[in-house]
């Protein structure tokens, strides 16, 4: 791809967390970053707007000709704190920044708009609109979050980069944004995994970090009762990975309360070795999840030859095709006789098998990266517009003062209930203080 200029793009990755936190969309954020780099060479210049926590992870993919600064400290600070941070001096760097390196396209693969700059043509990624979708998978405080951020984009975004067909029909009805601003670039980011010659091995296999959405409570009922149908013959293990929160002691103690723990194995977060070589074993993915904006595991799992057990929620259709085996997947009994199924049914794994590998062979990744190049090249072309002013603007400034002003009485009203009753548990655990008179 031959520009006559160089293409300057800052990318805002303030959001990007340590491990594996962020979930899916961080490797993928990091392999469209490292194609467009491959595509363009020298023709793109990045500046790479990181966070303490995530910089160096962040530096590591840079060209000779790029630059990243670290504009966020998140260790050991309040959410609070980083808040007020990004809106005053965080913020003023970025746009110092962006001025001094001459910036032509502000990208927010994490679609979020922290660093706005007046006539600045900006591209966002929406990976899902699950706080409208699903939203009691999601705190209150964080569904008004969303919602703000959503609104913010939807007033300043020139583009808005989708991973899947499912979320750019969910992005025009729920936002009202016109077709021509929304593209999208699917996420077969399998190519990073190294493929690795294992014997399989009989394991059921679930990669996701341990959010509400994934719907773990219903798999763990699902296998005890998968694991009381197989009666005396070996049952498959379950396996899952994804970032130890939590949530994940809580699927932990579920487990042992169900009593199948001594057949589940919670992993945590696995570097991408680990992840390939537990592909290149498993004998089965089951994707129980109730919401995806895209469902890399499902596109990782058919590049391996693992057939899939998944749900028809959200995007995974589109997808997964006719290369799984659909089931009703709010439903354990259900659930747990695909599990069965699958386990018993020799023919039927390699029949998904086939058809997952046939599948993803369709898919190419360099494809997508060009996509987005193409974007960065034609905004950039643009040149900064004029700034627009509406009355959205204003609507904008009242749902940002709201957002804020309850967000801090939330925290408020948690302190006045938890300060006493943590000095009240004190007290109870150490009666000697009660004895001093404190």
């Amino acid at each position: 791809m031959n520009l006559e200029r160089t293409v300057r793009v800052a990318v805002d990755l303030t959001p990007m967390l340590p491990g594996g936190q962020n979930g899916g969309v961080k490797p993928a954020i990091l392999e469209f970053l490292k194609g467009v780099r491959t595509l363009l060479g020298d023709q793109l210049q990045y500046l790479f707007l990181t966070a303490d926590g995530t910089h160096e992870e962040a530096a590591s993919i840079l060209g000779e000709k790029d630059s990243a600064f670290c504009i966020l400290r998140r260790t050991g600070r309040s959410d609070f704190a980083q808040a007020l941070d990004l809106a005053t001096r965080s913020k003023r760097m970025a746009r110092q920044l962006m001025r001094k390196h001459r910036t032509e396209v502000l990208y927010c693969p994490f679609g979020v708009l922290h660093f706005a700059c007046s006539g600045l043509p900006t591209v966002a990624m929406i990976v899902d609109i699950l706080h409208r979708d699903y939203p009691y998978s999601l705190p209150v405080q964080t569904r008004e979050w969303r919602e703000l951020q959503f609104r913010k984009l939807a007033l300043s975004v020139d583009y808005f980069q989708v991973i899947s067909q499912f979320t750019a029909e969910r992005l025009q009805t729920l936002y009202n944004i016109s077709q021509g601003k929304i593209f999208v670039t699917r996420l077969p980011i399998h190519g990073r995994l190294a493929s690795t010659n294992c014997n399989r091995e009989p394991f059921f296999f679930f990669p996701a970090n341990f959010w509400i959405h994934k719907n773990h409570e219903v798999l763990l009922i699902a296998y005890q009762i998968y694991l009381s149908k197989s009666g005396a013959e070996s049952p498959w293990n379950l396996v899952l990975t994804g970032y130890h929160d939590e949530r994940a002691r809580d699927l932990q103690r579920i487990a042992e309360d169900l009593g199948i723990a001594a057949h589940v194995q919670f992993r945590g977060h696995v570097p991408e070795e680990e992840l390939a070589k537990l592909y290149a074993t498993a004998s089965c993915l089951v994707f129980p999840s109730l919401y995806e904006g895209y469902g890399i595991p499902i596109a990782e799992a058919m590049s391996f030859g693992v057939p899939v057990v998944c749900g028809r929620d959200g995007s995974i259709p589109e997808i997964a095709g006719d290369a799984a085996l659909y089931e009703e997947i709010r439903n354990p009994k259900r659930l747990a006789d695909a599990l069965v199924s699958i386990a018993t049914d020799k023919v039927l794994r390699s029949e998904l098998a086939e058809l997952g590998k046939e599948r993803i062979a369709a898919s190419d990744f360099s494809a997508e990266v060009r996509t987005l190049a193409e974007i960065f090249i034609a905004t950039a072309a643009r040149g900064h517009r004029a700034k627009r002013k509406s009355c959205n603007e204003f609507t904008l400034f009242f749902s940002t003062f709201a957002y804020y002003t309850r967000s801090m009485a939330r925290h408020a009203l948690n302190s006045a209930v938890e300060i006493p009753l943590r000095f009240s548990l004190r007290k109870e655990s150490n009666p000697d203080e009660r004895v001093r008179g404190y």
